[in-house]
């Protein structure tokens, strides 16, 4: 046999068995439910040197403003802590079903990660893991005023805040094919609201909702945390269904924080 063609079967040989890796092998780890050896140091290693590079070096613009903390406090509770904890400890109700797991913010390698590596991180999301982009629901300063939250959480010197969590009777009154109030109420469960406001608007402080219904806020968001829902995660109709439910409590006095 010829030595170019040998170098031809060779090569051959080698794109099939990368067929192979690609059809069948990397598809199959995707169904292992333990870690592989050095999956975890790679992801994390790969993490580190995407956000590092895409992140850039800037600084974090409001690290010292104190009233930051509260929008990213109001931004945290409802978009992170669900995965990574109020406390930042990532022991959310999520944090430790999805994988890999979420983030204990206060873990050495989390603490290692600069400022704007978290801002590209929370922004962007993470691809292959349950981290999700806020590019599009937040502006970049509340989503920097979620890193100096985050920071706070790190340094002990802010506390997460105790939302309420609704009641089997409240979930299974939350019925999307009855009344425009219940489904109303469908929507505000499975959008989150609950998470910062809770189950009835009853959150403590800035976060309840009694007493005040703005639901254009709803499209356009604040710059205290609420985060901005277009007409492609939420219709016009079922903005009014959900304005339907959010009257249920309106007159309600707030509760202090």
């Amino acid at each position: 046999m010829s030595k170019r063609r040998s170098v031809f079967f060779a090569a051959l040989g080698a794109v099939a068995a990368l067929a192979l890796v690609l059809l069948v092998a990397l598809p199959f780890a995707l169904t292992h439910r333990t870690d592989l050896p050095l999956e975890r140091v790679y992801g994390d290693a790969a993490v580190a040197v995407v956000s590092r590079v895409l992140g850039g070096d800037a600084a974090n613009p409001v690290a010292n403003d104190s009233r930051a903390l509260g929008t990213g406090r109001a931004a945290y509770t409802g978009s992170c802590a669900v995965c990574h904890g109020a406390k930042g400890d990532g022991r959310g109700a999520f944090g430790r079903t999805t994988y890999p797991d979420a983030t204990d913010f206060t873990s050495d390698a989390a603490k290692s990660k600069t400022d704007a590596q978290l801002f590209w991180i929370a922004k962007n999301g993470l691809g292959f893991t349950a981290m999700p982009a806020f590019g599009s629901q937040y502006k970049d300063d509340e989503i920097w005023a979620m890193v100096a939250y985050i920071r706070a959480l790190q340094r002990g010197t802010a506390s997460g805040l105790a939302i309420p969590e609704p009641s089997l009777a409240q979930l299974a009154a939350a019925d999307p094919t009855a009344s425009r109030q219940t489904r109303g109420a469908a929507i505000y469960f499975a959008l989150g609201c609950h998470l910062c406001h809770g189950p009835e608007g009853d959150a403590p402080g800035d976060l309840s909702i009694h007493g005040r219904i703005e639901t254009e806020i709803v499209r356009k968001g604040s710059d205290r945390g609420m985060p901005a829902y277009d007409k492609s995660i939420i219709t016009d109709a079922e903005l009014a269904d959900l304005e339907a439910y959010l009257l249920r409590f309106a007159a309600v006095p707030s509760s202090p924080d």
